[in-house]
């Protein structure tokens, strides 16, 4: 349902730290639809086909979950909460995504085109969603955004390091 356990470094950088939300927070289909800054990382003229995924993958774990008052619950928060959700939720899409490409926006590096897999334990209880670049200039951003991660350089007027 797109509960973050855990990220590499790498993913931090690029997304900020998923791994401490609570309550609806914690599954990115709910922060998607009731959180813009969610939204942020993807461009607008992607959002769609990005908000179409994440509910069509929700209708799947809907289908595994038949009848779990988790996933019956978040589908009723979200409804009462968004009209995109409920909009797309009442086209019935399902879909398994497991290759994609993504564009992603950086505000440090800029935007970052990245191939997407999406690896599923044998019960399908946990999915492991691996990101690689998938061109040179998003290669290149990476590695700059690693540096910028790391590197504290400080201001002439104060020496404060500026991350």
């Amino acid at each position: 349902m797109g509960e973050v356990l855990a990220q590499n470094r790498v993913a931090v950088l690029m997304t900020g730290d998923h791994t401490g939300f609570s309550g609806d927070r914690r599954y990115l289909v709910y922060r998607w639809f009731t959180e813009p800054a969610a939204r942020a990382v993807c461009p607008p003229e992607e959002q769609e086909h990005q908000a179409r995924q994440l509910v069509a993958d929700l209708r799947t774990a809907v289908g595994r979950r038949s009848g779990d008052p988790t996933v019956t619950g978040l589908i009723d928060r979200l409804q009462a909460a968004s009209a995109g959700f409920r909009r797309l939720w009442a086209e019935h899409e399902v879909a398994v995504r497991r290759v994609d490409r993504k564009t992603m926006l950086h505000s440090r590096v800029g935007r970052l085109l990245m191939d997407c897999e999406t690896l599923v334990t044998p019960d399908q209880g946990q999915q492991l969603l691996v990101l690689t670049p998938a061109d040179a200039e998003t290669r290149e951003r990476l590695e700059l955004l690693r540096m910028l991660g790391i590197e504290e350089i400080p201001t002439e007027a104060t020496d404060t390091p500026v991350r």
